[in-house]
């Protein structure tokens, strides 16, 4: 494979050339105290500063060298085309559950907005009341009835989090399988931008497009790391199953040089949903991890062959010693994130003081809210470039989690 192509993810470190980002929209506001919940938040968040915050994640990359790229722009380009828009529309409505009368005076009126804008307007979500307005359509029972929604398009607010729906590895990418609702539609507008796009004309689909590769499959981009050429760790978590994690491991070894697989058994709360809210990569043979988690990680080890065969599971009591190996390393550096006190730690870890992104070997970006988190690294040798992003992090993610690289140097 080509740690050259136009997409290339063989580390988590190397020198990042190019990313895909989510700047949130007024899909935000969307969020109420009544359906915070079934969207997956905590709390409200204040669109202006968030979009403020996020603007200076994306200027902070930039002056990396890195070549940022806006999911609703590629979703709004994909959609110049009217046989994909009509497509992409029927498909949407399908999840959605539209009936027919609807269905049909609703298209009609999609198919005549800009492109921009209905790329914004199915990320905001629709409704009842706007697909009214839009359509006068009295004959669905869908748009008339109380079923607990006001929408007929739901917002999707999570997007902002662009680790989660797709992730590149080696020169392709997995299309993440999302464990809750209110998510599960992220991927199809990421598969009509893989499929569609001229960007990514070419690029494989390694995980997420056969039919036994869907819901209930289970996997969200938190949980995978590249941590080299040819081994991952990938979280068994509260978003990703194990069955999910051996069928990732049959299609990588077969297509990619990626043979061997870390499964990290983390708890399934939300404190830490994905492996990357508790154990990020920050150089090449460095990690941080938050300290608590040691008390019950179980880590094992799988190796394929080259034809997708697994050849042996083993339990790693030394796992640490294990990856370091993998990695051509006698022992790792791993860098806990301690602090004065477990409510401390509690704390910084809430706010994502683990979830670090690496925008080269031993040089980082996170929240600066998390001072002891900031030290520690900086004490240990890494580079750290902070963010303010005191709204963005209500969601629960920090800069990793918003981030899904498409191409990274080799390192």
């Amino acid at each position: 494979m080509n740690q050259e192509s136009q997409f290339s993810v063989f580390s988590e470190t190397g020198p990042l050339r190019q990313v895909m980002l989510h700047r949130p929209g007024k899909e935000i506001d969307r969020l109420t105290i009544e359906n915070m919940d079934e969207l997956l938040f905590d709390d409200l968040l204040w669109l202006a500063q968030a979009q403020k915050e996020h603007d200076n994640f994306a200027e902070i990359l930039r002056k990396e060298g890195t070549e940022v790229l806006y999911f609703s722009d590629c979703l709004a380009q994909v959609m110049d085309s009217v046989e994909v828009r009509e497509q992409l529309i029927k498909d949407v409505f399908r999840f959605e559950c539209l009936d027919r009368r609807l269905s049909e005076a609703f298209i009609t009126e999609l198919m005549n907005i800009p492109s921009k804008e209905l790329a914004d307007h199915l990320i905001e979500g629709y409704t009842k009341k706007e697909v009214r307005e839009i359509c006068k359509c009295s004959l669905s029972l869908v748009s008339s009835v109380d079923n607990g929604s006001d929408f007929i398009i739901h917002p999707i607010p999570n997007l902002y989090f662009q680790r989660d729906p797709a992730m590149t590895v080696a020169n392709g990418i997995i299309i993440g399988q999302m464990t809750f609702e209110a998510r599960r539609i992220e991927p199809l507008y990421w598969k009509y931008i893989v499929g569609h796009h001229h960007r990514f004309k070419g690029m494989q689909i390694l995980f997420g497009d056969a039919p036994d590769e869907v819901w209930p499959q289970k996997v969200e981009g938190g949980d995978l790391l590249v941590i080299s050429g040819d081994t991952m760790a990938i979280g068994v978590s509260q978003r990703t199953a194990p069955t999910t994690v051996q069928r990732i491991g049959r299609n990588l070894a077969s297509r990619t040089p990626i043979k061997r697989i870390f499964a990290f058994e983390i708890p399934k709360e939300r404190y830490c949903m994905h492996l990357d809210t508790v154990f990020t990569m920050v150089d090449r043979d460095a990690f941080c991890i938050y300290p608590p988690i040691l008390e019950s990680l179980k880590v094992w080890q799988l190796d394929y062959s080259d034809e997708g065969r697994l050849v042996s599971l083993e339990q790693k009591e030394n796992w640490q010693r294990s990856v370091a190996n993998a990695l051509g390393y006698d022992d790792l550096r791993l860098i806990k994130m301690t602090a004065r006190d477990k409510a401390e730690m509690a704390r910084e870890q809430w706010h994502d003081g683990c979830n670090t992104f690496a925008v080269a070997p031993g040089k980082v970006v996170t929240y600066n809210r998390n001072i002891n988190a900031t030290k520690i690294l900086r004490d240990n040798g890494i580079e750290v470039l902070e963010l303010e992003g005191p709204e963005l992090g209500r969601g629960r993610g920090g800069p990793r989690c918003m981030s899904m690289p498409l191409n990274r140097l080799p390192i």
